[in-house]
């Protein structure tokens, strides 16, 4: 197969009728393009220029294989700059899928105030708490939460997370507070399950000896499968939950739930925006992910400190 760099050469010094204003044109030196059409002609067969000493000319086929050439040539410029517009344009689709409760709560608002800016821009949310493989069903962002799994995908934290154990006023006016990891055997416990292994989460909390956090395996009274009906459950006076801080601390700033003995809680897990990879991401992608991060980045509310 010709190299195409080849046949621009001999377009672009056909065209000025001189190596020397074709090199110009290129950024190459006149002997660059006097090798590029002697390589040309050799494969091709064919002499393509008759050469003097002041000018160069086309010979006939050189004209018939330049009438031919030149379109196609023209075409293919046409279809990489239409390429390479569409990923600078914020126009077409931009494909996203997010846990169903924070999407809903969280990533449709920043959606909705980055369509302001882009009103081109066709943006789909699709809400699932269940496995999504972005590169097969054609997703170009998801928002994942916990601890993500080594993988090709790049990830940036929008939040860092603190598992928190919790409950509502009431239940501990009525049961007591716990203190300590060991009071937890006397309480109810609601726990979480993983849909995917059907596994009840173990609990989480810091360990002096070690910067990774301590897993407590609990026999809850209650389960549930979202961290939304776990914070819910535990509102309404079911007992005591571990969930994550990007949810609790809502429902602590209302009053309707209260953190127990937070000094063993431990950041372990994030919120993330997680795509199939970084080379050649599309403008549009990149900018809504700086906005995701610049929304979350002013959302002191959800994340804990103590």
């Amino acid at each position: 197969m010709i190299d195409l760099r080849l046949i621009e050469t001999f377009i672009q010094a056909a065209r000025r009728e001189s190596f020397s204003s074709a090199a110009k044109a290129l950024h190459v030196s006149p002997g660059a393009v006097s090798q590029n059409i002697k390589s040309l002609e050799e494969q091709l067969q064919t002499r393509l220029f008759t050469r003097t000493t002041r000018q160069i000319k086309l010979t006939p086929e050189g004209q018939r294989f330049l009438q031919r050439c030149a379109p196609a040539v023209e075409a293919l410029q046409t279809a990489a700059s239409a390429i390479q517009d569409e990923r600078e344009a914020f126009q077409g689709r931009l494909r996203i899928t997010s846990t169903t409760a924070f999407g809903r709560a969280e990533i449709l608002p920043l959606i909705a105030s980055f369509q302001e800016t882009h009103p081109e821009l066709e943006i789909e949310l699709s809400l699932s708490d269940g496995f999504v493989d972005l590169v097969a069903e054609e997703y170009d962002l998801a928002i994942r939460g916990g601890i993500l799994p080594d993988s090709d995908y790049i990830a940036r934290l929008l939040i860092p997370v603190t598992p928190l154990v919790c409950a509502a006023p009431g239940y501990l006016k009525k049961f007591g507070i716990p203190k300590n990891e060991a009071d937890l055997a006397s309480h109810r416990l609601i726990g979480m399950r993983s849909n995917p292994s059907q596994r009840v989460f173990a609990w989480e909390f810091s360990d002096p000896d070690s910067p990774q956090p301590r897993r407590v395996e609990v026999t809850p009274t209650s389960v549930m499968n979202d961290p939304e009906s776990t914070v819910r459950a535990a509102s309404l006076g079911m007992g005591l939950a571990q969930v994550g801080s990007n949810v609790v601390l809502p429902l602590v700033a209302s009053g309707e739930l209260r953190i127990v003995f937070p000094e063993a809680a431990v950041q372990s897990r994030g919120l993330y925006a997680v795509y199939p990879s970084k080379r050649f991401a599309p403008k549009k992608l990149t900018a809504f992910l700086d906005h995701l991060v610049d929304g979350f980045s002013q959302r002191a509310d959800l994340i804990y400190t103590h």
